[in-house]
């Protein structure tokens, strides 16, 4: 298996039109609420999404960048990277291209799709290395301003990242436009804290800006234990993500909600930004979970909840043994392996639900 396979589906499950017409709305209504930039995190792939593909029958993977041309404003990129990937080499594919060709090649494509500026934000940045150092000199030498985050002690306490210590020590990316898109390669890359970082610096420039955040998985308005959502937990097996449910929605609401490890356990940082810097008028203050942030509309475009149930099923399975071919070339472990077919009997037993 190639990570960026796509796959022939007999039946479709997933309405891609109606997803298209209700994810414009919902974006196009957030930026709205903000009177200044609204930094609008892009959460899983972004120009082509394969991963949607395989478990959403019907999903076309190169929908996000149409959404995203559809709303006819202007908009930057920023791209960010993970220095701790840097180091690692962390691998993206099963092509054996390392993490910095990968992600050149992702940002140049990024250029290429949208002719937009594009800076670079480099995420949990602990000390100089050589790794980081020709990483920088090659993305300059194309063009592009590249921008130091550091890692910050006593994360996340909403005292030590909302202070000159924390977001105050990275450096400030410079843009001219109301929308900026915040991506990255794949999962980790630091994109919320980027987002939070720059509102941080808005701040003290006397901007009043904001946040929100268009993801695709995991789907919120899905069981916790359906395929489509424990599929997302078997990509992401490396960097131990895991999913559960939101329970500061549940507090708000009284609703479930399913979202996933580090957005809940960042959720304080929101809300201990919105209490020492954000001005009351600001629309951030209505968000009371990590599920607010977000506008992901995807469950609601799902056609066939047998069909792509299958389908998530199917891409656990592939999971699985894309990690053992990891595993036996000597770049994976074997953990990885085995929270992907624990993933699978999870996923296995809600099979089981819906078939009896």
């Amino acid at each position: 298996m190639n990570t960026t396979d796509l796959v022939t589906h007999e039946q479709i499950g997933f309405d891609n039109k109606k997803y298209l017409t209700l994810q414009k709305e919902a974006i196009s209504e957030r930026m709205s609420r903000f009177s200044g930039k609204l930094y609008l995190e892009i959460g899983g792939k972004f120009l082509y999404d394969p991963h949607g593909e395989r478990v959403l029958p019907g999903f076309d993977p190169y929908i996000k960048p149409k959404i995203i041309k559809s709303l006819n404003v202007p908009f930057e990129i920023i791209f960010c990277v993970n220095a701790k990937d840097i180091a690692s080499n962390r691998m993206l594919t099963n092509e054996n291209v390392s993490y910095i060709e990968s992600t050149i090649k992702i940002i140049e494509e990024y250029k290429e799709t949208f002719n937009v500026s594009v800076s670079i934000a480099i995420n949990m940045v602990a000390q100089p290395t050589k790794e980081l150092t020709n990483y920088r000199q090659d993305l300059e030498q194309k063009g592009y301003k590249t921008y130091l985050r550091y890692v910050i002690g006593g994360y996340p306490n909403p005292e030590k990242v909302v202070s000159e210590m924390g977001y105050g020590k990275d450096d400030y990316i410079s843009t001219n436009t109301k929308l900026i898109l915040v991506t990255g390669p794949a999962s980790n890359s630091g994109k919320m804290s980027t987002c939070l970082g720059q509102i941080y610096h808005d701040q003290k420039r006397g901007k009043d800006s904001g946040y929100a955040k268009y993801e695709l998985f995991p789907i919120w308005n899905l069981e916790l234990n359906h395929p489509v959502n424990r599929a997302y937990e078997a990509a992401t097996a490396d960097i131990g993500d895991y999913n559960l449910y939101d329970y500061h929605h549940k507090n708000a609401y009284g609703l479930d909600a399913v979202n996933y490890n580090r957005d809940v356990e960042a959720f304080p940082i929101i809300t201990g930004l919105l209490k020492k810097m954000i001005p009351q008028s600001n629309f951030m203050h209505n968000y009371h979970s990590p599920t607010d942030m977000g506008m992901n509309k995807a469950g609601f475009a799902i056609s066939d909840n047998t069909v792509v149930a299958r389908a998530g099923y199917e891409e656990i399975l592939r999971r699985k043994k894309w990690f053992q071919e990891q595993f036996d070339a000597g770049r994976g472990e074997q953990a990885w392996v085995n929270r992907c077919e624990e993933k699978r009997k999870e996923a296995a037993h809600y099979l089981k639900t819906i078939n009896n």
